[in-house]
């Protein structure tokens, strides 16, 4: 447990320089007060907004962690230390929570008093009321119940004794927002320092003297920061206990947050919590039990008791809660299953939205308006969703389409690589829906003036290449289910789409393939030489939305491994825009010496060039196909322009085979005259 120094003894106060405290310094144990009266305090009155839909029907505090829920595994760690009794405060859904308080008495023998706010008061306001509740405690010690942390409270509750301090509050290094600063003595200067630039998380686990409540404001709803402000300006001391720089501390606040926990903590050295090594432990079973019966686990797993899970499935960033039970075998990705039956519904036009979607966004169903988006050909439907003067994306998905239930998961991924997509408002999972921020409509395509749109490709160009060399390293470590690789089959189908739709169907034909066989086939096994790098595989401006300057992608979904010349090859060789070769040449440079200065290798220009033949056929073979098959006409026009970037991109890669292939197609008349 790290120590304070002697607070007799002056300190230099530097907050310029905050230094941890040193746990290896034995410090002198006879300040303890004989026979403290403490109590426990658990905040948990929160709604937990930021991890809807989960929380509508069950209150934060009862989330489940590794199948505890939140209020147990913290009143495991507050009733040992607090002989004058534990008391929680609640709100949202507070009739659930005072039932499992009552069961927690009688299951566990912890008394645990309740205080109700009929509207929340914050961590400050909820403290000052439920301290009612313990009338004869002269420190409280004070857990949020969505905190997680593997801390020493012992020794927390004796450093705060033994120092007097007003406050001991405990403090996570070099993780959280980082906004808290110390004094080489330890105690805190400043708690509201900029995002990140401070050593210190203040973590929500504290132990005050009583009076430090009247340093609170006269506001009904405040912050306990308040007052170890305002005790600090009056000459009190707050003391900063830091946590092992490695030790597990989670904030469960998002969708995200909550799922990576589950995951952090089964690789964690547990030293003080004894309920979290039975959890790594039972949740080790779990998992085991589930791979035996043929279900694939990845990533950061949770899994409740009684559940039902078919072989077949695979589970990747995903909880699951006591008694969920899942129909039909699919991919299952970066989401929360609450506990109940899974049957996802089928997608068609007339589907809407799920009502947890209009509760969530604090709207109904009624007082909303849902206007589709143009169709794509991807199996999945787009709505903007408007509603309080807000706007949203609204997607729903079929989990028949593996690559559409994978889109939150490479979404997350794709962000944490510094790759910039709309962010996921909320993920539905079990029945496949997700919605997203609204960008607008204003997309790559749509931008025809040089000096706006060469740095908004450069824009681009530099995301691919973090996505090409640090993603490379990344994917690996993250288990991400991407599509499967880039293999001599996939180049193939590639082949065999552009044969199909437009040889076949449109040209009748096929025969006009036959001088370039034997091209193709050098072409194939020249880009199968290239290392595999994560890649977008339809990184084209149609998927590249433009806001306020800036360029984010979308339509990610189908990412796997493959040649990166081949993203690169879908944007500068993009048939939607049909850039000047200048500018390809410019902004192929620009994409090289990115991916130089992270540390990688750029694919040369042959490879690039070969690249772009291969992406124009599996593009006019998609445009054949969603033309005649799927009647989405608004392909069409791209077909021309396709082919004469073919026969741009054979002469640069001295494929003349290619070449003449696409001047011959280009003069059959079944092209008719160019749109």
């Amino acid at each position: 447990t790290p120590q304070p120094l002697n607070p007799s003894t002056p300190q230099p106060r530097n907050p310029s320089t905050p230094q941890p405290l040193n746990p290896a310094t034995p410090q002198p144990r006879n300040l303890m007060p004989t026979s403290p009266k403490i109590g426990g305090f658990i905040l948990a009155a929160g709604e937990g907004r930021r991890l809807r839909p989960a929380t509508l029907l069950r209150p934060k505090a009862l989330t489940p962690f590794g199948g505890m829920p939140l209020l147990e595994l913290v009143a495991s760690r507050l009733a040992p230390l607090a002989p004058d009794g534990l008391a929680a405060n609640a709100c949202h859904l507070a009739d659930t929570v005072d039932l499992f308080c009552r069961d927690l008495k009688t299951r566990r023998g912890w008394p645990v008093a309740l205080s109700r706010e009929t509207r929340l008061l914050d961590t400050g306001g909820g403290l000052r009321q439920g301290a009612a509740l313990l009338p004869r405690s002269e420190h409280l010690l004070v857990h949020n119940a969505d905190i997680v942390a593997d801390a020493d409270l012992a020794g927390l509750l004796e450093t705060h004794l033994r120092t007097g301090a007003i406050a001991t509050v405990l403090l996570v290094p070099n993780q959280g927002p980082r906004t808290v600063d110390l004094n080489a003595d330890g105690t805190v200067t400043a708690f509201r320092q900029p995002r990140g630039q401070a050593p210190y998380t203040f973590c929500g686990v504290y132990v005050i003297r009583r009076d430090l409540l009247r340093f609170l404001p006269d506001a009904e709803a405040c912050s306990i920061v308040d007052a170890f402000e305002a005790a600090g300006r009056a000459g009190h001391r707050v003391q900063g206990i830091s946590l092992a720089p490695n030790a597990f501390w989670s904030d469960l606040g998002t969708p995200a947050d909550y799922i990576t926990a589950h995951g952090a903590v089964t690789d964690a050295g547990i030293r003080h919590v004894p309920e979290l090594r039975e959890i790594q432990a039972e949740q080790a079973r779990r998992r085991a039990d589930l791979e035996r019966t043929g279900v694939r686990i990845t990533g950061a797993v949770g899994l409740g008791a009684h559940i039902q899970v078919p072989p077949g499935t695979h589970l990747h960033n995903v909880v699951l809660w006591d008694d969920t039970r899942i129909a039909h075998p699919a991919l299952y990705a970066d989401t929360i299953l609450t506990g109940n039956p899974v049957f996802p519904p089928p997608v068609d036009d007339r589907r809407r939205p799920d009502p947890r979607v209009f509760t969530s966004l604090d709207t109904t169903e009624a007082a909303s308006t849902l206007v589709p988006l143009r169709k794509q050909g991807s199996g999945r439907l787009f709505s903007r969703l408007s509603a309080n003067g807000h706007s949203w994306i609204w997607s729903a998905y079929h989990h028949a389409r593996r690559e559409n239930a994978a889109a939150v998961a490479v979404s997350r991924f794709l962000d944490r690589l510094g790759v910039r997509t709309p962010d996921i408002v909320m993920h539905l999972g079990d029945v496949g829906e997700i919605v997203f921020r609204d960008l607008g409509g204003h997309d790559l395509q749509a931008v025809d003036e040089p000096a706006v749109l060469e740095p908004l490709l450069s824009d681009v160009l530099n995301q691919a290449a973090r996505l090409h060399v640090l993603g490379t390293r990344a994917v690996r470590f993250e288990e991400l289910p991407l599509q499967p690789g880039f293999t001599k089959g996939l180049y193939d189908w590639e082949r065999d789409y552009f044969r199909e739709h437009i040889l076949g169907r449109l040209l009748a034909a096929p025969e006009l393939w036959t001088p370039a066989a034997a091209a193709f086939r050098e072409l194939r096994d020249r880009l199968l030489a290239e290392p595999d790098v994560p890649i977008h595989r339809d990184l084209q401006s149609a998927n590249v939305m433009v806001l306020e300057g800036r360029a984010y992608l979308i339509d990610f979904q189908g990412m796997r491994p493959g040649c990166a010349a081949y993203d690169i090859a879908s944007l500068l060789y993009d048939p939607y825009k049909q850039h000047p070769a200048e500018r390809r040449e410019r902004l192929w440079r620009h994409y090289q010496n990115q991916v130089r200065g992270l540390g990688g290798i750029p694919p040369t220009d042959a490879v690039f060039h070969t690249a772009a033949i291969q992406r124009l056929l599996q593009a006019l073979g998609a445009y054949g196909k969603l033309w005649l098959s799927d009647g989405l006409d608004w392909y069409r026009p791209f077909i021309r322009p396709a082919l004469g970037l073919l026969a741009e991109a054979a002469t640069a890669a001295n494929t003349p085979a290619f070449r003449d292939l696409a001047e011959a197609v280009l003069a059959r008349p079944q092209l008719g005259t160019p749109f």
